[in-house]
């Protein structure tokens, strides 16, 4: 009995727990006082609710237990499991995943290594072969990587909304550019300033890096066949496996490989997707890389590849345009835009243009002008970028000055038995690519509000900014540069102390050009902080002055009234 009334003590406690109380006195004493306690709990307020029902059954039955049994409530609150708010393992594990973009080593198919082998074999003078690759890649080099990164204007800029004093504006009121506005009367009807700084930056570069053409001779095409596939096939699989997971309703049944060369993109294409394509064309107008793109692509999990020389040979669609290192080896941006827009409108509705180039500021710029084009004739709700993209906006990027969007990709050299590109010890390379692939309809960018709506692991990962550098690992804390929307360069701190929810061990073992879907931590607004100091400061000075100097424009201000009207008193103005 005085154990019991512990209980109503703690009347303030939950049913539940005031049950708690009196067990523990039942479960102290021997049956007698259980008895005891059981007829003095059936007296306390702790059974109030049922304390009628257990005074007539305690009566009425000889049981000891039958109080017991119909008095205490056996489903406890604290034994009850409620619905977690965090996502559930295989949640976690598909984001982690979607988040994984970049691939490690990749290798050659052996059924493709092995024809290259022989055919190395069979042809024999490796000297020669190699002594002909170095002079290939010294050509290239002087037209791919000559070129210094510099500030690229973009349409989101407000110097293409100024009509009187832009450049266009100053040619139309020259008199020497009369006759050239009066005779090409729909170049003023489309070209901006944006579009004109970007034209005048690629004649600079394309007069000051002259394009070697190539002519492909049975030597010259083992030699690049020798030197180059390995690095065009590992290059071309990266972006297309991105491609295949980060649109899985995409299922291309047509793929069309312009400039195909040996058809590294066709080999590729054929990994990503094995039977899955009905119909293949391949565009080369060089007779030599034709025999060896069909030599090449015999054995794949390809229908027969239809060989052409022109791309206005047939007027079909495609579901898959692939144009791999193309643009580097034509003349002239105007050339380089009007194939952009023959492959665009080639493409059938819901495919998607896949655009390749080296890891230059060349070929960033390139991609960059290609980005521009789009977005400023095709407009952002008309298509999406599936990659590397997070955002249709200005690229940030461009407007650095000393950086470049590129990646990497490491792949196994072809033998050094039969071809030694460069040092015997190095059978690992790491090629380095600016891309971009983009889809001719609207995106989950487009039809979604933010990543909380995206239904799918791959819809939300086209919110997910992109990491653009390989991350700086440092003590206790990782440093990551991203590109994130709407325009955003910038450097994101993970630190060991923060909840693994913050990702730090992702930091950790990310890679160059994976997706980041963590919190974003920004440490530095501006990833690269190239501006010095003292220039800094002197800037951010002026821009004080100058909105100093906004405010007195105002005419409803009273002090500018009072100003003005002093300047009359003293200068009669």
């Amino acid at each position: 009995g005085s154990d019991c009334c512990l209980c109503c003590d703690v009347s303030g406690l939950l049913p539940s727990a005031r049950v708690l109380w009196c067990s523990g006195a039942r479960r102290r004493g021997s049956l007698s006082s259980v008895t005891g306690a059981i007829a003095e709990c059936d007296r306390c307020t702790c059974f109030s609710s049922s304390s009628t029902s257990s005074s007539s059954s305690s009566s009425s039955s000889s049981s000891p237990f039958a109080a017991l049994s119909s008095s205490i409530h056996r489903g406890f609150k604290f034994d009850r499991m409620f619905k977690s708010d965090a996502l559930n393992p295989e949640e976690v594990m598909k984001l982690d995943q979607m988040s994984l973009m970049s691939m490690k080593t990749q290798e050659v198919p052996k059924v493709t290594l092995d024809k290259i082998v022989k055919l190395l074999r069979d042809f024999g003078r490796k000297k020669d072969l190699e002594r002909y690759g170095r002079f290939m890649l010294k050509r290239t080099r002087s037209r791919t990587s000559a070129e210094t990164p510099a500030v690229l204007s973009s349409w989101f800029l407000p110097e293409h909304e100024n009509p009187d004093n832009g450049p266009i504006a100053k040619m139309r009121k020259n008199p020497a550019f009369k006759d050239l506005f009066e005779n090409a009367s729909t170049m003023s009807s489309y070209l901006d300033d944006a579009t004109m700084r970007r034209l005048a930056v690629a004649l600079a570069e394309d007069r000051r890096h002259k394009l070697y053409q190539m002519f492909w001779s049975p030597e010259a095409a083992l030699t690049y066949v020798a030197h180059r596939y390995p690095a065009c096939w590992a290059t071309n699989l990266r972006v297309l496996y991105e491609l295949q997971r980060r649109a899985p309703d995409f299922k291309p049944k047509s793929v069309l490989d312009y400039g195909a060369g040996p058809a590294p993109g066709l080999a590729a294409a054929a990994e990503v997707w094995p039977n899955g394509f009905k119909q293949a064309v391949a565009i080369e107008p060089s007779e030599t890389m034709t025999q060896m793109g069909k030599y090449l692509t015999s054995d794949l999990a390809l229908p027969d590849v239809d060989w052409q020389r022109c791309l206005y040979d047939s007027r079909e669609k495609f579901d898959l345009i692939i144009a791999s290192y193309v643009q580097m080896e034509v003349r002239g941006q105007e050339s380089r835009d009007a194939l952009i827009k023959q492959l665009w409108k080639r493409l059938s509705p819901g495919g998607a243009l896949v655009l390749l180039e080296q890891g230059t500021p060349t070929g960033f710029r390139f991609m960059h002008h290609t980005r521009e084009l789009l977005i400023s004739r095709v407009g952002p709700n008309n298509f999406h970028f599936v990659a590397p993209c997070s955002h249709e906006g200005m690229c940030p990027v461009a407007l650095a000055g000393r950086d470049w969007c590129h990646f990497g990709q490491r792949v196994r050299r072809t033998p050094h038995k039969v071809y030694c590109k460069g040092s015997t010890r190095r059978f690992l390379e790491e090629v380095k690519f600016s891309y971009l692939v983009a889809r001719n309809i609207p995106g989950p960018r487009t039809k979604y509000a933010s990543e909380a709506d995206a239904p799918t692991a791959a819809e939300k990962s086209y919110f997910w900014p992109r990491i653009l550098y390989p991350v700086i690992k440092a003590a206790q804390h990782t440093l990551v540069d991203v590109c994130s929307a709407p325009q955003n360069f910038e450097r994101l701190s993970v630190s060991k102390s923060k909840a693994h929810s913050f990702g730090y061990r992702f930091s950790r073992k990310a890679m160059w050009g994976d997706l980041w879907r963590f919190p974003k931590r920004v440490a530095r607004p501006e990833a690269r902080n190239y501006v010095p100091e003292k220039t800094r400061e002197q800037l951010d000075r002026l821009a004080k002055n100058a909105m100093r100097a906004l405010k007195w424009e105002d005419p409803k201000d009273p002090s500018y009234k009072a100003e003005k009207a002093r300047d009359q008193q003293f200068y009669g103005q």
